[in-house]
């Protein structure tokens, strides 16, 4: 099959096309097309339709938006979903009711320096660091240290490989939040133990019958001091040969 387009009467164009049982060289086609004759063109030139008059939409007419994806992709398939309506108002509401801090210029240098945490941090609106360090400053009057903040901030991150599309948004839903400062528990010391006098050294507290604890100094491992070692009247004394003697009133 051989097929060419021609131009015809009135400027249309014709697909003309030639179908053969035997194979046909290209000149030997084009012979055979050129005695065909062209289809006259008895219609006339159709005239151009001016366009209808549209009926104007109710309304304001309003820009598309091209701030990037819907809200509806990014709260589905990101970790980071943007702050709606009512959070971004109640965000600001706090932000314009809460005094100045006096720890806002310390509250700006920490969020300058957040897109050196983490490259997903590098892209926050300048138009936001005034809203970021107005919260970034109520964790400084609560105490928190900007090494504090940046620690809670990195620990709020997606995991690597996740997108961040509102890196400003992001760190103004971290940062809503004070938690209160808990300080850190010092370890437990052990306790010291008591340590006598040096002349109390090598003494020993008696095991008899005293009013007082009494102490004394042994001499071998005897346990009772020489008042409650000594015998009484009616004890008898142990003698050589396995007889007892008692003590002379």
């Amino acid at each position: 099959m051989h097929e060419r387009r021609v131009q015809g009467p009135g400027g249309r164009w014709t697909t003309q096309q030639l179908v053969s049982s035997t194979p046909l060289a290209p000149g030997e086609a084009a012979k055979l097309l050129a005695r065909t004759p062209l289809p006259a063109c008895a219609d006339p030139v159709t005239p151009q339709v001016a366009p209808s008059p549209r009926n104007p939409a109710a309304g304001r007419p309003t820009t598309p938006p091209t701030d990037g994806h819907p809200d509806e992709h990014l709260r589905k398939d990101t970790s980071t979903p943007p702050a709606g309506p009512a959070e971004a108002a109640e965000a600001a509401e706090a932000a314009d009711r809460a005094p100045a801090s006096p720890r806002l210029e310390d509250a700006r240098a920490l969020v300058g320096a957040l897109h050196l945490l983490s490259p997903a941090l590098r892209h926050i609106p300048p138009g936001m660091r005034d809203e970021l360090a107005g919260l970034a400053a109520r964790w400084l009057d609560a105490g928190h240290s900007s090494a504090d903040v940046h620690e809670y901030v990195l620990r709020g991150l997606p995991s690597a490989g996740t997108p961040v599309h509102r890196p400003g948004g992001l760190v103004r839903h971290l940062l809503r939040d004070v938690p209160p400062r808990t300080l850190p528990t010092p370890p437990p010391t052990a306790p010291t133990p008591l340590r006598l006098s040096v002349r109390l050294e090598g003494a020993r507290e008696c095991t008899g019958h005293h009013t007082q604890p009494m102490l004394f100094r042994p001499l071998a491992d005897e346990t009772l001091c020489a008042a409650c070692a000594a015998p009484t009247r009616d004890e008898p004394v142990p003698v050589p040969g396995g007889e007892r003697l008692r003590a002379p009133s």
